[in-house]
């Protein structure tokens, strides 16, 4: 069992990015690229261990983490992070989520640290957030279990292994996933940057 300590990062910048029709990983917000924005925002928190999992670009400020079950969706990439942090817990985002704040992941760390469980999601309203959380690096051999037996779904393997929840009361735009180029466009027409 993993102690509770320091905390890794895991930054999800896979994926084929099919509807943005470019990878969101090196799309840019307010000057700084998807991935830039949430590498500074672990480093904001203290975090100095920051893996990066399926990022296909050139400029990564992070540690990057290839696969180990190709082709197999955010699963794959945390088993292959887990198994690679230094700390035996690992903050989770998505790259497509720059509206999350700093503030927000903070609450998630302060809440996973109250609980035993092996994560911690994020619930917003009434949705639960499997790629915002706090993860054991001991679920990497359920989830190489999960990935070999042809499951893929990160909510149904911590449906089985248990998970803690951190309710959030933030402003509920900060949790959009900008999948699309219309979610793009209107995220910059927002900020009044024309593109």
């Amino acid at each position: 069992m993993s102690e509770k300590k320091g905390y890794s990062m895991i930054v999800l910048a896979g994926g084929r990015s099919s509807r943005m029709g470019r990878d969101k990983s090196d799309l840019i917000y307010r000057e700084q690229t998807f991935l830039d924005i949430q590498i500074e925002k672990g480093r904001k928190l203290g975090i100095e261990d920051i893996l990066v999992s399926g990022y296909k670009g050139d400029g990564c400020a992070g540690r990057l983490v290839m696969d180990r079950f190709a082709e197999r969706g955010p699963l794959g990439g945390l088993e292959a992070c887990l198994r690679q942090a230094v700390h035996g817990r690992c903050l989770v985002v998505s790259v497509d989520t720059p509206l999350l704040s700093v503030s927000e992941l903070q609450g998630l760390l302060e809440a996973d640290r109250e609980t035993a469980a092996p994560a911690t999601l994020l619930c917003h309203g009434d949705r639960l957030e499997p790629l915002m959380g706090v993860y054991s690096v001991d679920l990497a051999d359920a989830m190489a279990a999960a990935l070999a037996a042809g499951n893929g779904s990160v909510l149904a393997l911590l449906r089985k292994e248990g998970y803690g929840v951190y309710r959030s009361a933030g402003d509920e735009a900060q949790f959009q996933n900008i999948n699309e180029r219309a979610q793009y466009e209107k995220l910059l027409r927002r900020d009044g940057i024309t593109h």
